[in-house]
């Protein structure tokens, strides 16, 4: 019975999480941007601890929420792509159940977002109306209160009224965007959302101590995930997974923290750690298969040397990244290094900063720097953090570096391994394979026979540190009975560009594969050739494939290509008849819950 655990809340502490949306470190007084307006948070750091190394996984609200309620790393569910609806094997539950399970009253207000299904049992109450006040008398609670003030929208209407926080000449621009007055008024601008958010830090807090809980909770601040301008939210950069985090112990329950009131720490934390420290916290059990670890509480455990982060769809775009850093180095490996990773999403270029970016990039108005997110991504990027902290110069090809590089591309492949990464799956073979085993992308990425996943890393890898031989052993994988390494083998032609006699002629076998992905990257890969007009390939899964992300990726094929094969105006209203438009027809397709996704989605269609 649960009541039999139900202890007072004198007893076991309270835990209150406050958290904004779309901000870094860097707008933060407390983490040293000497603009801050943020008394309220400041005066929590020097009450508490200020962690200067945590990373929030992912680098988008969806995935990093996913983490969060994980406590696992949502490449290893199948969950990593946004607003995905990933199904779990019944062993997996989400936190708020263990806490709920350990007598807490837990609740939610109220942003859930998660890529799985919204409803999973857990929370006493999420909504915007969940309070802690509504538990039970002595009943120790768990709440959440989220603000999205911060939240990058406030930065896209192109006419508003303009609340600097800051004079725009005082900013500083990132190196990667150019520096211009739009970017200048945006960045003073949102000085002024953090205030308002400080602000709505500040209530929560006074309401504590109204009700005289100050003493008996401990309090958490951070942000979902980094941002805001463009090239932070959604990228596995700095800007992007570095989150501000304090954490106050009230003197009651400072033994539980291994760090004293006032002080910072550069021990590494990450999302997929928060939930097995919750539980830690509060004395219940951590469940074996969470895949972070405690690092407050009794069963706290020893700091990592590592955060990894991760990058899949985002929106409408299909990406794959990967991403470990230390707090020195960051390493990034990009497994799609055919694609820009400023490809046009839709809710980005909401942003004018964006658009006007681009338009300078495209007028030859941009330096190297800024120009790279407009360009292919190269395999692997390394950046020295310290010395370059907007991370412009990738220092992946410096042989003075090739120790580091080395040293983290290994911990990338042992991290995958070790989590069983199921993002080497094309999304939408994915799909297919979930319905047609009926089995989770959990359980189908820990079958080695259906998924051998170091040989699927090791033909990802190929083209890393390539010698003459790599055609040759491209070629012998274009013919592997699995899919997913035949896949891999597909995409590395794609980024080489390759034109080599035999290995086309294998491809344009593969234009006829029964596999939908497949198909339709072999069809993009000739395009970009010019060799095959890949439109009747790409048309068939627009209008017949019952899959909507095989058709997502048939959409963004045909547009990595519209250049030398415009797109054709009366199959794309033909496809965007049979679109699902219901919220519900999406979630059964494993897309999303949501009509904003869906509005996107036609949006990009008709773009």
């Amino acid at each position: 019975m649960i009541t039999s655990v139900i202890l007072a809340a004198a007893d076991r502490p309270n835990i209150l999480w406050i958290t904004s949306e779309d901000n870094s470190p860097d707008y933060i007084g407390a983490f040293g941007d000497p603009h801050g307006m943020t008394p309220t948070i400041d005066r929590l750091a020097k009450e508490g601890v200020a962690y200067d190394n945590a990373y929030s996984n992912a680098a988008v609200c969806g995935p990093a929420r996913t983490t969060l309620i994980l406590g696992m790393y949502p490449p290893s569910v199948g969950g990593e792509h946004m607003r995905s609806q990933a199904p779990l094997p019944s062993h997996i539950q989400i936190y708020p159940q263990y806490l709920s399970d350990a007598g807490y009253y837990t609740t939610n207000n109220s942003k859930k977002d998660y890529n799985i299904d919204q409803n999973t049992p857990g929370w006493a109450e999420s909504s915007n109306k969940a309070h802690w006040k509504n538990r039970a008398d002595g009943q120790p609670f768990f709440a959440i209160f989220n603000t999205t003030v911060t939240h990058e929208s406030a930065l896209h209407p192109r006419k508003y009224d303009a609340k600097f926080g800051i004079p725009p000449a005082e900013v500083r621009v990132p190196a990667y965007i150019p520096d211009t007055q739009e970017a200048r008024e945006r960045i003073a601008t949102y000085y002024s959302r953090i205030n308002d958010m400080d602000g709505f830090v500040a209530d929560r807090l006074q309401e504590l101590e109204d009700a005289g809980l100050a003493e008996d909770t401990i309090v958490f601040y951070y942000s979902d995930h980094g941002g805001i301008m463009p090239r932070s939210k959604r990228f596995v950069y700095d800007s992007g997974t570095h989150v501000p985090l304090v954490i106050r112990f009230p003197k009651k329950w400072a033994h539980l923290s291994p760090h004293a009131a006032g002080s910072r720490t550069d021990e590494i934390v990450g999302f997929v750690d928060f939930a097995p420290t919750l539980l830690s916290l509060v004395g219940a059990k951590i469940p074996v298969h969470l895949q972070g670890r405690a690092f407050l509480g009794e069963k706290r455990g020893p700091a990592p040397e590592y955060a990894y982060n991760f990058r899949a769809r985002a929106d409408e775009r299909i990406d794959f990244k990967r991403g470990v850093t230390d707090g020195k180095f960051n390493y990034i490996r990009n497994y799609l290094a055919y694609l820009p990773s400023g490809q046009h999403v839709n809710y980005i270029w909401e942003n004018p900063v964006t658009g006007e970016w681009e338009d300078l990039f495209r007028a030859g108005k941009t330096n190297a720097e800024q120009s790279a997110f407009f360009e292919p991504a190269p395999l692997e990027e390394l950046f020295d953090l310290a010395a370059d902290p907007d991370e412009v110069n990738n220092l992946a090809k410096d042989p003075k570096y090739r120790d580091v590089l080395v040293r983290m591309r290994q911990a990338n492949r042992d991290h995958m391994m070790r989590i069983r990464d199921s993002g080497f799956v094309p999304e939408a073979l994915l799909v297919e394979w979930s319905r047609g085993a009926g089995k989770s992308p959990h359980d189908i990425a820990r079958d080695d026979v259906q998924y051998p996943l170091a040989k699927i890393i090791a033909t990802a890898d190929v083209l890393l540190d390539a010698g003459d031989d790599v055609l040759p052993k491209l070629t012998r994988l274009l013919q592997s009975q699995n899919p997913v390494v035949q896949y891999w083998a597909l995409i590395n032609c794609m980024v080489l560009g390759t034109e080599d006699e035999k290995i086309t002629k294998r491809i344009t076998a593969l234009t006829r594969s029964s596999i939908a992905a497949t198909r339709i990257a072999a069809a993009e890969h000739l395009a970009r050739l010019g060799k095959k007009d890949p439109r009747p390939i790409l048309n068939e899964v627009l209008l017949n494939n019952p899959n909507v992300l095989a058709r997502l990726q048939a959409i963004n094929a045909l547009d990595h290509v519209q250049e030398k094969y415009p797109y054709d105006a009366s199959v794309f209203e033909k496809s965007k008849a049979i679109w699902p438009t219901n919220p519900k027809d999406l979630t059964a397709d494993w897309m999303g819950r949501y009509k904003a996704y869906d509005v996107r989605v036609m949006e990009f269609l008709e773009n």
